[in-house]
């Protein structure tokens, strides 16, 4: 039987006796060690707040990247309006709302002629700028490219500002060029956005377009500063009232190394003698808006640096390392024993809390007895939790993954429930003459294909699918996931059904579908015979949904509403009224809505 040692008599006559030796020494030089602290906090801050920059501005601008493709897509699906670009104007003046960083639009066609959308005016203007070398220039650049780029910075009298202009070739089926999408960003939005991210007093950040040209700054923030002409669109570096960013390139100190800094940050500091302080610079440069790097980075000012405190802060660290020298060579081997254990337990509980179960390893036994209980429980565990998993994950395979996950957490048992829920019922158009033609091989493959993004589109918006009937499809809302809007995620889910359908095939197969949506009160739970039972849903709004996707054929629409489930949804834009109708299996007439396909 191994030898086993309790841990605290390691950790009360060992480690203690050491640790406590380096500790009163360490507290005796805390004033010495708290200004070293106080830098390496300062520089930590700044260091997230570069990352957070450079991480935030992509978020600020991936919106404008994937505008410019929703809107290239619609102009080249409508391409026979180009020669009309007044044609786009609702669409267009629509798609400002959703990007508040973009100013405005601009589509240019291969002749010259350009219309353009702007927010502050909220009107489209056309003009002929056919005559416009540099316009020419631009079209010659997008009949040789497919990709979007970011255009240098200039001044625009259109709205009286510098902008950054995001640029995307429009080409249409054949790959012929429609012509030029523009859109502009002000760069002060880009300032009062930097400013935002600064994380405490003292951190001032900037985005600089090269080495002398300052793109964001707090003050290029709106009346704080020149915005621009359209000769110098951006401020000069040498020209901006910050003494401190002046001197970034004059550093007195090219390499800070008390300073916690990640590899890819550059580092100096400078004194600024108007201000009698030692400033901090840390940037780094980063190459993906343009043809010219943009530096992002941020200065902080100390009072702790100096040459008095440097030297007695090396001392100090110098008395402080010969000291917990003497402790640490004591203390490494102990170390080394008690935390490889430790580090291993904590090593496979990141795997196990990162859901990674196949690759934890099974623990070693130790000779100290709490560390050997704490692996031997631990493997335990992990044995449960693997078995856990699979359960769950062979149930999810046959039930919705939510009632299975009820199911283990609950022993295996599942309580019936009564609740307002929103029920879908959805159907494809034509699948009996379909299922002849194709054969069972074909269809299988077709509807696993088919089911595969229509259940992924339901469980975004929180929908569970209790039943595959053929084709059809039932999902519901608030059970037995709760969720007080899922009159509205019902009916969006189903927009995004619909729209699937219209831009996707399955199996080389392109389907229509119909979809009935109904909301009330209904009774969930487990039902079949014993050792066999299948979750479902009960009530009126199981009936309705389905006979409201009938009533598609009649209507001729794809998507038809009950008005229990429009008034629970509210103001949602896009839900048009059809009138009333009899419905099977109800006593009074009811009101039914639709959503038309461009909502």
């Amino acid at each position: 039987m191994r030898t086993r040692v309790p841990l605290r008599y390691v950790t009360v006559f060992g480690v203690t006796a050491l640790v406590s030796l380096a500790v009163g020494i360490v507290f005796f030089l805390g004033f010495f060690s708290a200004t070293k602290n106080t830098r390496e906090l300062m520089s930590d801050q700044a260091t997230v707040m570069i990352r957070s920059m450079e991480r935030d501005i992509a978020l600020w601008l991936r919106p404008v990247y994937q505008q410019a493709n929703w809107i290239a897509r619609h102009v080249a699906d409508n391409a026979d309006a180009v020669s009309r670009l007044e044609a786009f104007d609702p669409f267009m003046l629509g798609a400002l709302a959703a990007t508040s960083q973009v100013a405005g639009f601009t589509i240019v066609t291969p002749d010259g002629i350009s219309r353009r959308w702007t927010r502050t005016t909220g009107a489209a203007i056309t003009e002929d700028w056919s005559a416009r070398s540099d316009i020419q220039l631009w079209l010659e650049d997008g009949e040789q490219r497919t990709e979007a780029s970011w255009i240098e910075p200039f001044f625009t009298d259109t709205i009286g500002k510098t902008v950054l202009l995001h640029d995307l070739p429009i080409r249409d089926a054949d790959g012929a060029l429609l012509g030029m999408l523009g859109q502009i960003v002000p760069i002060e939005e880009l300032s009062s956005y930097v400013v935002d991210l600064s994380p405490r007093d003292g951190m001032t950040p900037f985005i600089l377009y090269g080495d002398d040209r300052v793109l964001a700054h707090p003050l290029l923030i709106s009346g704080t500063s020149n915005s621009g002409t359209a000769y110098a669109p951006l401020t000069a570096l040498r020209d901006i009232d910050d003494a401190v960013l002046k001197r970034i390139w004059s550093p007195d100190e090219e390499t800070l190394f008390f300073l916690n800094s990640e590899s890819t940050l550059k580092t100096t500091g400078a004194f600024i003698e108007q201000q009698e302080r030692f400033f901090i610079y840390l940037y780094q440069t980063i190459e993906d808006y343009g043809p010219v790097p943009w530096i992002i980075g941020a200065h902080l000012n100390t009072d702790l640096y100096g040459g008095a405190e440097s030297q007695r802060l090396i001392r100090a660290l110098l008395v402080s390392v010969a000291v917990l020298l003497a402790a640490i060579a004591g203390a490494i081997v102990l170390g080394r024993y008690i935390t490889r254990p430790v580090t291993a337990i904590a090593e496979a509980a990141r795997l196990v809390e990162a859901n990674k179960l196949d690759d934890v390893p099974s623990l070693t036994p130790s000779h100290m007895r709490e560390l050997d209980d704490a692996a031997r429980s631990f493997n335990q565990m992990l044995v449960d939790l693997r078995e856990r998993a699979l359960i769950r994950q062979t149930l999810g395979q046959f039930i919705p993954e939510e009632v299975a996950r009820t199911l283990l957490s609950e022993g295996g048992s599942l309580q019936s429930e009564t609740a307002e829920a929103t029920l879908l019922y959805s159907d494809i158009e034509g699948f009996t003459r379909m299922t002849e033609s194709l054969g069972a091989t074909k269809v299988v493959a077709m509807l696993n294909a088919y089911f595969s993004v229509m259940v992924e589109i339901l469980e975004k918006y929180q929908g569970v699918v209790t039943q595959f009937h053929g084709d059809a499809i039932l999902a519901t809302f608030n059970v037995p996931i709760s969720n007080q809007a899922h009159a509205r995620n019902a009916i969006q889910a189903a927009t995004d059904m619909l729209d699937a359908i219209q831009h996707l095939q399955f199996s080389e197969h392109q389907l229509r579908i119909r979809i009935g949506i109904d909301s009330g009160q209904v009774v969930a739970g487990a039902v079949g015979a014993a050792g066999r039972l299948s979750y479902t849903v009960y009530g009126n709004p199981v009936n309705l949904a389905a006979r409201l996707e009938a009533l598609n054929k009649d209507f001729g629409t794809s998507l038809l509403v009950s008005e229990n489930t429009q008034r629970l949804a509210g103001d949602l834009a896009g839900l048009r009224a059809i009138g009333e109708t009899s419905v099977r299996g109800q006593a009074e007439v009811i009101n039914i809505y639709t959503r038309d396909a461009e909502s």
